[in-house]
């Protein structure tokens, strides 16, 4: 089989989908999610490994399994304990779309998820990615699912020298991509895909001498693959200074709730501003002096943000209740899904022992 029979012919597309499956079936890794049919837990584990390693994402899918087995069971589930759950695996957005989308399946669906792309599509938070994966390895179906692994297993195939992520790449990829995909393990492939790309096709360093397809590819020929993909001019990142305040009083700490739009939606979380502005709370609170606590590094969207933790003794006389927050002991605080740069601040306190906490030390979050 010639590289242009890869892309021109059938058969060349059957050869080269049997040689990755060949491969596949030979290496898979046993993660949790592959040893089960249950599209609801297919589902689970597809939106927690967008933007999260696979190594990582096992103990998480395993928790989040046990403590949610069905979409009813997530659906009826309070949001705090959702967000909770989720804590750790950041963009906190998936998780209430999955409650969301639960809520979907146990209220119109007859609790069971719909068995069509275009009915999966439809739910909350599921887009061509998800749909694709979850048609194709829970019900059989021939639809790709183009992860940022599929894009660099095809672009470097097909040695595409336009963006991935513009229209014109991005359909050379589904394309060719729609050409390989075998009627009868399209799960499988496309599961084989994104273990390829995640072990052999990596970014930096890709092992093109142990790749099932490196005959066929183009890039590795034309000496090419560390090129591949292109990707579009994007804005660079912005970086800003700011502080974090730790407000504590009577073993207590103040936390405020933020806005139920935007950025960590309806989150409690220590005040925060980057760039750091006067006064930072709207009141008597903000104006008492204290002492650095360390820095922390948050990032989110195009942002990139370094604040200085101080920590503030809050002295008898100051109002105890102020707008917009409150007061939360260290059982409470250690129970409460926080965003990430609250979350590494609150384990510091445990830490250094400035909270007691009777039950349980909690975990750090990520963005």
């Amino acid at each position: 089989m010639t590289k242009k029979e890869l892309f021109t012919s059938r058969q060349g597309a059957e050869q080269a989908a049997s040689a990755l499956l060949d491969w596949y079936d030979r290496v898979r890794r046993p993660f949790p999610w592959r040893e089960t049919t249950d599209p609801y837990k297919i589902w689970i584990s597809e939106v927690m490994l967008q933007q999260t390693q696979t190594s990582r994402a096992a103990d998480y899918y395993l928790r989040w399994t046990g403590l949610f087995p069905t979409a009813e069971a997530l659906a009826r589930a309070p949001e705090e304990d959702v967000l909770k759950a989720w804590e750790g695996l950041g963009y906190y957005g998936r998780a209430r779309n999955l409650r969301a989308a639960a809520k979907v399946i146990a209220d119109t669906l007859g609790r069971k998820l719909p068995e069509s792309y275009e009915e999966l599509l439809a739910l909350p938070g599921v887009g061509p990615y998800t749909a694709g994966a979850v048609a194709s390895i829970a019900f059989g179906l021939p639809v790709p699912a183009v992860d940022a692994n599929g894009k660099r297993v095809f672009s470097r195939l097909l040695d595409l020298g336009c963006p991935v992520d513009r229209s014109a790449g991005e359909g050379a990829v589904r394309e060719a991509f729609s050409l390989m995909l075998p009627r009868d393990r399209p799960g499988d492939f496309n599961q084989a895909v994104m273990e390829l790309g995640a072990t052999l096709c990596v970014p930096r360093s890709p092992k093109c001498g142990e790749c099932p397809l490196s005959g066929v590819c183009r890039a590795r020929e034309r000496g090419t693959a560390l090129l591949r993909p292109v990707f579009s001019r994007r804005e660079k990142g912005e970086t800003a200074e700011g502080r974090m305040l730790v407000l504590l009083r009577d073993g207590k700490v103040y936390l405020r709730k933020r806005p139920s739009r935007g950025l960590w939606a309806g989150f409690e979380e220590f005040p925060w501003e980057a760039p750091p502005a006067e006064p930072l709370l709207p009141h008597a609170l903000s104006r008492t002096e204290g002492a650095d606590f360390g820095l922390i590094r948050c990032s989110f969207t195009r942002w990139r943000i370094t604040l200085r933790v101080v920590i503030v003794p809050v002295p008898d006389g100051l109002e105890e209740n102020a707008p917009g927050g409150r007061w939360a002991g260290g059982d409470e605080l250690a129970s409460l899904p926080l965003p990430a740069g609250s979350a590494r601040v609150r384990k510091m306190l445990f830490r250094a022992g400035l909270i007691a906490c009777l039950s349980r030390t909690p975990k750090a979050g990520a963005e």
